[in-house]
């Protein structure tokens, strides 16, 4: 089966996956709505920089991770529970315990040559629907000026399609 796919660097094309990332920027826009496979293209990522996550959600997520760093209240917006459970998903990954209290460059630096990288590339990770495509995105990650592809039922593979090499704009990948 062919199906649609969109490459994005990491770590953007994980925090898609896992629904914390709704609106993808892009300069252009596609008539195409449906299935889109999310091809993780960069570099693989022992974990992410905050560099790269816009302001507004760091806020969030920092409001919520200091009053409790390793359970997600019942009240906290969708976003936020997701990347609990994605930063849940990196500690088990690397085998790390909540009580480590190891420097987080320390442990990552040993759980990477353990473990492997938790943010991977060069593969197919998951897929979500593309929905709609609009400009006035009130999503964290929404950037003035570009289009909004807008992403929903992501899904993130247990086991992904590796040795993929990316392309740019949408392309066809055979299942």
């Amino acid at each position: 089966m062919q199906n649609k796919v969109l490459s994005i660097r990491q770590p953007y094309a994980s925090l898609i996956c896992y629904g914390i990332k709704k609106a993808e920027n892009r300069t252009w826009k596609t008539d195409y709505r449906g299935k889109l496979l999310i091809h993780a293209s960069g570099n693989n990522m022992s974990f992410f920089d905050t560099k790269s996550m816009p302001q507004k959600f760091l806020n969030t997520w920092y409001d919520y991770i200091e009053k409790d760093e390793w359970n997600c209240p019942d009240n906290a917006p969708e976003n936020i529970k997701n990347a609990y459970k994605m930063a849940k998903d990196l500690w088990k990954f690397y085998g790390i315990a909540q009580d480590d209290s190891r420097p987080v460059t320390e442990w990552i630096k040993q759980a990477v040559k353990e473990h492997g990288y938790f943010f991977k590339s060069t593969a197919i990770i998951g897929e979500a629907e593309l929905v709609d495509i609009i400009k006035d995105s009130k999503d964290e990650f929404a950037e003035n000026g570009q289009y909004h592809w807008i992403l929903e039922k992501p899904v993130l593979y247990e086991k992904p399609i590796t040795n993929v090499l990316g392309r740019l704009r949408l392309w066809t990948f055979e299942t």
